[in-house]
């Protein structure tokens, strides 16, 4: 089965095996738009060229211009999609690093509010504002690297929350 196009509420994507197939999309993308009365954000509308895993399969590095609404799109090679980064490899390392920052961030603001809180309260914080991975089961293409320094943020973090800095588990 191919699936030409995600979509989530007001955001969207396009998929398509070819460049002419890909402005077909979003010709017929006008047209309803145009019927239905909405109007696409031009700004925040990009193109991205997955790169081929074997390089000798790629047909060409240039490509021309999408137009949605007569205004040019442009390309990038990242973006952020329902707040999972999405890269041009199509790996996951980026998305990973994202996450191990949120992880400090809410933390840091569970130990700055809740220090003095019990265990078990720290415990209920931690899972429900920290735990809150949900794009964890997309991750497939990553170093090992980056998912150790993963591991080791969560580590830390346990650590911090409940007082355990020193501490070597």
């Amino acid at each position: 089965m191919f699936v030409n196009m995600l979509a989530y509420a007001d955001d969207m994507v396009l998929l398509a095996p070819s460049l002419y197939a890909l402005q077909s999309l979003i010709k017929i993308l006008e047209r309803w738009c145009t019927e239905l009365d909405i109007v696409c954000n031009t700004i925040k509308t990009v193109c991205m060229i997955f790169k081929p895993k074997n390089l000798d399969r790629r047909i060409s590095a240039d490509f021309p211009c999408f137009t949605l609404d007569n205004c040019k799109l442009k390309f990038v090679s990242q973006f952020r999609y329902l707040g999972h980064i999405i890269n041009d490899n199509l790996k996951d390392d980026d998305d990973i690093k994202r996450e191990i920052k949120k992880l400090f961030v809410n933390t840091n603001t569970l130990v700055n509010r809740f220090q003095c809180c019990s265990h078990n309260v720290k415990l209920v914080l931690f899972k429900s504002f920290c735990m809150c991975m949900y794009d964890l089961a997309l991750w497939k293409y990553y170093s090992v690297t980056v998912y150790n320094k993963f591991k080791s943020a969560y580590n830390k973090c346990i650590k911090k929350l409940f007082g355990l800095q020193g501490v070597t588990v």
